[in-house]
């Protein structure tokens, strides 16, 4: 009711696109509403983009970063208000679109950051293409751009970005690069940063990631699996019921490891 232009009423269609989201089976509706408010701003997307476009699309980011290292990347910080609320926009939408497009929203947070300078933003658009990277097997590149994320959100003391860039980089690029057990304090660090900051959803994704990598370190089954019952009960205390499914598999696998279940094919945890 106070806002005297669209500008002003982009902090609020953000909570909402947050407040939406908070339910999984709503996630299209969220993306859908920050894909709406970024169009009205002049960032034009669609969710009917293919394989080739997103392609294309990383290809182009990796000719713009051609020869740039991050000194030349921090060279520019953004100052524009509207390019500053496009890009919280971006990465905002970015957690509620389908897995492809993600992607694409995260590149695009890459491209502004070189085209108009880097904001607390540009750590998480940088950790998703190191992801790209190393999806398609350049993972010395992936290594890079991760360190490139890392050390671009210190500089900005984006401390509040610090779960979310986490749970991308140690989701995909350093559970291959760097040494397994060396991944389980780093991850479990920024669960507890995310719960600080109030990222309760992403303080969960860490929370799943942590217990999968301390399954594959070969922890003891049974401390692994009070780790789960701990974090899963705080999953729910914060009400990322939803997130946390995505531990359920895991769940699973362990108690019928330890033949606790009868039904060991319902994939349904305890």
């Amino acid at each position: 009711a106070h806002a005297k232009s669209f500008d002003d009423k982009v902090p609020a269609y953000k909570t909402l696109c947050l407040c939406v989201g908070s339910g999984r089976k709503n996630y299209r509706r969220s993306a859908q509403i920050g894909l709406d408010v970024l169009g009205q701003l002049g960032e034009h997307f669609s969710m009917n983009q293919s394989q080739v476009t997103v392609m294309a699309e990383f290809l182009k980011t990796k000719f713009l970063l051609l020869g740039k290292d991050v000194d030349i990347i921090m060279s520019k910080v953004m100052d524009d208000k509207q390019m500053l609320a496009i890009m919280d926009l971006l990465e905002t939408t970015c957690i509620y679109c389908p897995y492809y497009f993600s992607h694409f929203l995260a590149l695009r947070i890459v491209q502004l950051s070189i085209s108009h300078g880097v904001s607390v933003n540009t750590a998480y658009g940088f950790a998703f293409y190191s992801g790209m990277l190393c999806h398609v097997g350049d993972v010395s590149g992936a290594y890079k751009y991760g360190k490139f994320a890392l050390d671009i959100m210190q500089r900005m003391q984006a401390r509040q970005k610090y779960c979310r860039v986490y749970s991308v980089l140690y989701s995909m690029t350093f559970l291959k690069t760097n040494h397994m057990h060396s991944c389980l304090d780093p991850v479990l660090k920024a669960h507890r940063e995310g719960l600080k900051a109030g990222d309760t959803a992403h303080a969960t994704v860490c929370a799943v990631i942590y217990c999968s990598i301390a399954f594959r370190c070969e922890k003891k089954l049974a401390s692994v699996k009070q780790v789960l019952t701990d974090l899963k009960r705080e999953a729910q205390v914060y009400k990322q019921a939803s997130v946390w499914s995505l531990a359920v598999p895991l769940e699973q696998a362990i108690l019928n490891l330890m033949g606790h279940t009868d039904k060991p094919n319902l994939l349904d945890g305890d």
